[in-house]
């Protein structure tokens, strides 16, 4: 087409443009409700307690990622809240301040594009398997999971570098990471498992705890089930 004419190609992006806009809108308040769901009922569960940590998905089809904000009280965080980052850490949308922990999100996802969701807590016995430099042994079924969980030590600066350190160490598809003096981060496919594994590993943490504040020695799990639980677990 000449002139002022528009051309089909032109129409239809026009077109195509807002409807566009608007699924991102979408995606973006479906993940949004999802996080704030999760982060309510870690809260509720007791790993995130009062030291509040940080939830994030991948917003699928874009190069950003949906995570929470550094907030005082789960409950006063809100969907509008959340804050959209890019990769390159490149902040899209702010209204609540960012924790320093976002850059830990960004990089695990660079390094697992398995990786849908993260949650990252200050569970209080889990920490103390971290501090305590406690091994994780095939007590219970849940515990399976979490043998061999890389342990990433605390530097002198929460910077980017740690923040790769952390997900080097989850590289080789590791489903958690102890941070040490500084509580635990989960992966998962979807925010679901990444929930479900905090939980599984602070209740793990709690009765290793337990049993040495008993100075009793677990009984493991026999090799042949532990084998098998490791192929339907992980």
């Amino acid at each position: 087409m000449q002139g002022g004419t528009m051309t089909v190609e032109k129409a239809a992006a026009q077109v195509a443009q807002p409807h566009a806009f608007e699924a991102k809108g979408e995606t973006r308040q479906r993940l949004a409700q999802q996080i704030i769901s999760a982060f309510d009922n870690l809260a509720r569960s007791g790993p995130l307690g009062a030291s509040v940590g940080s939830v994030s998905m991948r917003m699928s089809g874009t190069d950003s990622i949906l995570v929470t904000p550094l907030v005082p009280f789960v409950e006063e965080l809100t969907e509008k809240d959340l804050l959209e980052v890019t990769m390159s850490g490149r902040i899209m949308r702010k209204r609540g301040r960012p924790s320093f922990s976002v850059q830990m999100h960004l990089e695990i996802y660079k390094q697992r594009p398995d990786v849908e969701a993260i949650v990252h807590s200050h569970a209080p016995a889990a920490t103390v398997l971290g501090i305590c430099e406690l091994p994780i042994p095939p007590v219970t079924f849940d515990s399976v999971p979490f043998t061999d969980l890389p342990r990433v030590p605390a530097l002198a600066s929460y910077d980017g570098q740690w923040a790769k350190e952390v997900s080097a160490r989850l590289a080789d598809g590791a489903p958690a990471a102890l941070l040490v003096n500084h509580g635990i981060v989960t992966v998962g496919a979807d925010l679901q498992q990444a929930v479900r594994r905090t939980l599984a590993l602070e209740e793990t943490a709690r009765v290793l705890v337990l049993c040495h504040l008993l100075q009793q020695v677990p009984v493991a799990l026999p090799t042949e089930a532990v084998d098998i639980l490791k192929q339907a677990l992980l």
